[in-house]
């Protein structure tokens, strides 16, 4: 559901030092807190304690190796990057309290990958009010979604997809033309949305694509709902589709109901279809279960959206023997294959990622073996240098520190609404993706996404993730729908 609520100037509690200045008719909160002579401090709530912690733990290594490189080269204009963090235990509650205290009591410049979905849904409401930037949300929650932002709702920059933007690449790319892979060709549009936040999100996504696609299509879409509570019988929901004769379904849900609602599609003879869903289920083990179990056939095939791609078929990483760090990295991806045919191709460079991927590995793995001793800290390095929450933390403090610069080139002087409208100025790149555009008050989060087909190896009959269609902008996949 969208919940855009646009927050009213007048109702702005003001803090000791802040100025106000007009934006698009509304009073937009500005400061300077955060920015001392020697350091901006910035910072972040997240889970690094309890169940959680595999994710906010490698995502906060990748931020802070991001900060690290940043100050090393000078940060900005000489006054390096401070990051302070608190561990909410994935609890709104306790997201709510650090939250206030890091924007009240600490008086940090920003909230950098400001993380999870109890803590950003409680407190997105309370950072507007306040005006802070908040950058990068590591969640996707509709709450976030906003087309117009104005005022002190601009503060609020989501990049990571927004259930909302991905339903709306969802069906774009369920109509688009297969020409050029580009969509899947459906005539018949089926949706499945469960009635969690990720099903209601999603759907209120395609509803709102819906609007933009030709009426013969989106007049014919057929609608049905299921729970998302694991063990749900989803067959009415199924046999309704395969009544209509849908032959492209999209399942607005997350992983288990998607896992499940496949599992009704072969029980039920549903064939000569293609289902397409979130990114959230774009994972080899998923797939391999899938093809494994009969649930994706040649008839009954699969698609997930991916707003990442690190992979490349032409690029050889062989650092230089004066790159140190890079050479510690080559040596823990040999080892990796020795013994194996492969071998001898890795003494001549890794195959297989981006040289983006490669600088953020580099930058992660050497951040860590500069925390304590090599030999304490080289398996840990190199397990965070592909760990794919560290990607995210690198790519939040990436984007984070593209606004820095922006703001430095324009020299402005640094303060919230300077860095707002430097970030709006035109679309931010995304490390081993497409972009972000915050322009005009756009808040959507990243809307270029690439479309993978759940498949077989042909060489190891192994489950994966096959390249469809690559990362491309929404306004690309809609002039492919005839």
């Amino acid at each position: 559901m969208k919940l855009n609520k646009i927050f009213a100037g007048a109702a702005v509690a003001l803090v000791a030092g802040l100025t106000v200045t007009a934006c698009a008719g509304t009073a937009q909160t500005d400061s300077k807190q955060g920015i001392l002579d020697d350091k901006i401090i910035v910072g972040n709530t997240a889970a690094t304690s309890g169940a959680f912690s595999a994710v906010g733990l490698p995502f906060n290594k990748g931020l802070e190796s991001v900060f690290a490189a940043y100050n090393a080269a000078g940060g900005f204009d000489g006054k390096t990057i401070e990051l302070k963090h608190y561990d909410d235990g994935f609890n709104s509650e306790q997201g709510i309290a650090y939250t206030e205290k890091l924007v009240e009591e600490d008086e940090v410049f920003a909230l950098v990958g400001h993380f999870g979905t109890p803590t950003v849904a409680a407190t997105v409401d309370y950072i507007k009010q306040q005006g802070i930037p908040m950058v990068y949300a590591a969640t996707g929650v509709s709450e976030l979604y906003n087309e117009k932002a104005e005022g002190n709702d601009r503060a609020v920059m989501p990049v990571q997809p927004i259930y909302d933007s991905e339903g709306r690449v969802l069906l774009a790319r369920a109509v688009a033309t297969v020409e050029g892979n580009l969509g899947l060709g459906g005539t018949k549009i089926g949706v499945i949305s469960t009635t969690d936040e990720a099903g209601i999100g999603i759907l209120a996504g395609i509803k709102r694509q819906a609007e933009e696609i030709p009426a013969s299509i989106s007049a014919n879409i057929k609608y049905v709902t299921t729970d998302a509570t694991t063990g749900t019988n989803h067959s009415t929901a199924v046999n309704t589709l395969k009544a209509t004769g849908c032959d492209v379904v999209i399942v607005a849900a997350n992983q288990t109901p998607f896992e499940e609602i496949l599992n009704y599609m072969a029980s039920g003879g549903y064939d000569n279809v293609k289902v397409i869903t979130s990114y959230v289920s774009a994972n080899t083990v998923l797939a391999q279960k899938l093809i494994s179990g009969g649930q994706l056939t040649a008839t009954r095939e699969a698609y997930t959206t991916a707003w990442l791609d690190i992979t490349s078929l032409d690029y050889l990483y062989a650092p230089d023997v004066s790159n140190t760090y890079g050479q510690l990295l080559w040596a823990s991806y040999k080892a990796l294959v020795a013994g194996t045919a492969a071998e001898g191709l890795y003494d001549a460079g890794v195959p297989g990622f981006s040289q983006e991927y490669w600088k953020a590995a580099e930058t992660i793995f050497a951040h860590l073996l500069d925390l304590e001793d090599i030999q304490g800290t080289l398996a840990d390095a190199f397990q965070h240098s592909f760990n794919s929450y560290a990607l995210a933390g690198y790519i939040c403090g990436d984007i984070f520190v593209q606004g820095l610069e922006r703001v430095s080139d324009s020299g402005k002087e640094l303060s919230w609404i300077s860095y707002i409208d430097a970030m709006e100025e035109s679309p931010i790149d995304i490390a081993m993706g497409g972009g972000v555009d915050f322009g005009n008050g756009l808040r959507v989060g990243v809307v270029d996404l690439a479309l993978n087909k759940m498949s077989v190896n042909p060489y190891t009959a192994a489950g994966e993730l096959q390249a469809y269609s690559p990362i491309t902008s929404l306004d690309d996949v809609m002039a492919g729908v005839k």
